[in-house]
């Protein structure tokens, strides 16, 4: 996380926190402006029952046009605020509705006699009504609570009956201890909101740094993949391509499974008139497997320039010799089976391990698999006598398919493997073909079996022409 950005979204919201709680908590009284106003509709008219119970039949008619007045209000301000949108100003409309409809309340006391008419009570629901719902600051409770004691003394004092002072001082008493208890109730219920609000903002920080550190793993993945790919590009370009050496047609092809893979083939040509090919797999695949790839394809190149005459085991020796002190100091294990092979003109002469070795014999008509003896390189520094010379005879027309096992191991959607017999079985549909033809035929094979590819594959097809 961006300890920069941290700071910056921090000290934003700081400076910033006043003004947007007043808008946040300006959204809330409007919406919760309607609620109040809906209790006012729906209660007002429904407490003219009660005024049929206990209130003389020649004031029901002021009593009607009281609660109808109200009521009217409530519905029309209601219909008002849902088309409207919240403004700093919406506490204003708390004070109407408690004038509006404390004042119908107060008219009703001064009807029925002043201060000792008990209708009082319905102030003390418009006190509880507006200012426990309306999440408006303690300042604005205590004012509009205020306003409707001071309506009801008002009013009942100017035009209402004699009265008792007891009756009256009882009246105050619970409409007072109504807006204390209300003012109470809303200073509590504006520190839970703020601290709401406060929780929002910091979440909403959270997250805009969440997004930020994505963007930038996002950035950092695109460079790495960027990378990645221009490492797959180097590593395909420094493939050979399909060529003539001496008496063979050479052919290759080579698909990563990762962006850089662990697969490796080379063709090689040094001057006398000698010809080469190296076949290998390095363990896993990815950056570190393809570096040991570029390594061994390094040292394998040096070695039959400087000396063309080496036999295939002494190539081996020395590859193996330079690749494990190379593996060493990356601190890694990787290892490699491998094939180096010389093209002679009566045939193959190999040394190393890899896998098995499929030779179209064109005189049979078959294909033949010829098991190499040796061992892998880069496990142990010294494999004197591990990796002898193999001798694969070929004649015209012979072809040797040299293979990865991420060919034979290609599995179909059962999770059965390709395996060495279809191999086989498809080379032996080739002998017509040219070597890239071929090889193009044997990849359609495969890729018909298979659902997806798991491992790098490569295939290398050596074919002796008449």
């Amino acid at each position: 996380m961006n300890l920069e950005l941290a700071r910056a979204l921090g000290a934003q919201r700081s400076a910033a926190a006043p003004a947007a709680f007043l808008r946040y908590q300006d959204g809330l009284v409007h919406e919760w402006l309607r609620t109040v106003l809906a209790i006012g509709f729906t209660l007002v008219p429904l407490f003219f029952v009660l005024d049929l119970l206990t209130v003389p039949s020649e004031l029901l008619p002021r009593f009607a046009i009281y609660r109808g007045v109200s009521t009217g209000f409530c519905l029309a301000l209601f219909g008002f605020l849902r088309r409207s949108h919240p403004r700093g100003h919406s506490f204003v409309y708390g004070y109407a509705t408690a004038v509006v409809v404390g004042g119908a309340i107060v008219l009703m006391t001064v009807e029925l006699g002043g201060f000792d008419a008990r209708y009082y009570a319905g102030l003390n629901l418009v006190i509880a009504a507006i200012n426990l719902l309306l999440p408006w600051r303690p300042i604005h409770s205590a004012l509009n609570g205020a306003l409707i004691i001071a309506m009801y003394l008002v009013a009942n004092a100017l035009f209402g009956g004699p009265f008792e002072v007891g009756i009256l001082v009882s009246n105050l008493y619970f409409m007072v201890a109504s807006v204390v208890i209300a003012v109470a109730i809303t200073w509590v219920r504006l520190e839970l909101i703020r601290k709401e609000f406060d929780l929002r903002s910091e979440l909403l920080d959270a997250n805009a740094l969440l997004d930020g550190s994505r963007s930038e793993l996002k950035a950092a993945r695109d460079a790495l993949w960027g990378e990645m790919e221009v490492a797959k590009r180097i590593q395909t370009a420094l493939l050979p391509r399909d060529r003539r050496a001496g008496p063979y047609a050479v052919a290759a092809a080579m698909f990563p499974a990762a962006e850089v893979g662990g697969d490796y083939y080379d063709f090689i040509s040094p001057p006398g008139g000698r010809h080469w090919i190296a076949v290998g797999d390095v363990s896993g695949h990815g950056v570190e497997s393809g570096l040991v790839m570029m390594m061994t394809q390094t040292a394998i190149l040096s070695l039959v320039r400087q000396n063309p005459e080496l036999a295939p085991s002494g190539v081996f020796r020395a590859v193996n010799g330079v690749l494990c002190e190379n593996i060493s100091r990356l601190g890694g294990n990787r290892y490699m089976t491998l094939n180096v092979v010389r093209l002679d003109d009566d045939g193959l002469t190999l040394a190393g391990r890899h896998q098995d070795l499929l030779v179209w014999r064109a005189a049979q008509g078959r294909v033949e698999t010829v098991s190499n003896d040796g061992c892998w390189i880069g496990v142990v520094p010294d494999v004197e006598g591990r990796a002898p010379d193999c001798v694969v005879p070929m004649a015209a027309g012979d072809a040797a398919l040299f293979f990865t096992d991420g060919v034979t191991e290609a599995r179909s959607d059962t999770g059965e493997m390709y395996g060495e017999e279809r191999l086989a079985a498809a080379f032996a549909r080739t002998p017509g073909l040219a070597p890239a033809e071929a090889i193009k035929l044997i990849l359609a094979d495969v890729a018909l079996f298979t659902t997806e590819q798991d491992d790098d594959m490569t295939l290398v097809l050596v074919r002796r022409q008449a």
